[in-house]
């Protein structure tokens, strides 16, 4: 059969449902993380791991945090007071993912662990290139009316 057969593992052709890109985020960052979609709507599910670990070691960059390598850009991340422990817990989480992928020759990501490496990528992308900053505006708005 040309689609393949009926125990295939079904996927949504259309339409898309992607996530949203933040629009906030670097274009490097975006078009990082829009080709880790873009692996993953191939059913390329390792290729988006390591895509969404580019996504991340990007979002440290971006931070001013380069150290010698991500392990140690996320702790000092956490450090400093860019992350907190839940976000630092996600981004080692994720880094784990894209070293396994990226190292590990006879290693295949699965799509429910892609799909949930695209979505915790995306929360981190809204939370530092949005909410974060949102809240301190919120916060400076809120002390000037006291």
């Amino acid at each position: 059969m040309a689609e393949g057969d009926k125990w295939d593992t079904p996927f949504v052709v259309l339409p898309q449902t992607d996530v949203r890109v933040n629009p906030n985020a670097p274009k490097e960052i975006r078009a990082a993380f829009e080709e880790a979609c873009a692996c993953y709507r191939s059913q390329a599910y390792t290729a988006s791991a390591i895509m969404c670990r580019k996504t991340i070691e990007g979002v440290c960059a971006e931070h001013g945090v380069v150290e010698r390598n991500l392990s140690l850009s996320l702790k000092k991340m956490k450090e400093v007071g860019l992350i907190d422990e839940r976000l630092f817990e996600w981004s080692d989480a994720l880094r784990i993912v894209g070293n396994e992928a990226a190292h590990g020759v006879g290693v295949s990501i699965a799509q429910p662990d892609a799909r949930d490496t695209i979505e915790f990528t995306n929360a981190i992308l809204d939370y530092m290139f949005s909410y974060r900053d949102r809240f301190e505006q919120f916060k400076k708005r809120r002390a000037g009316d006291a």
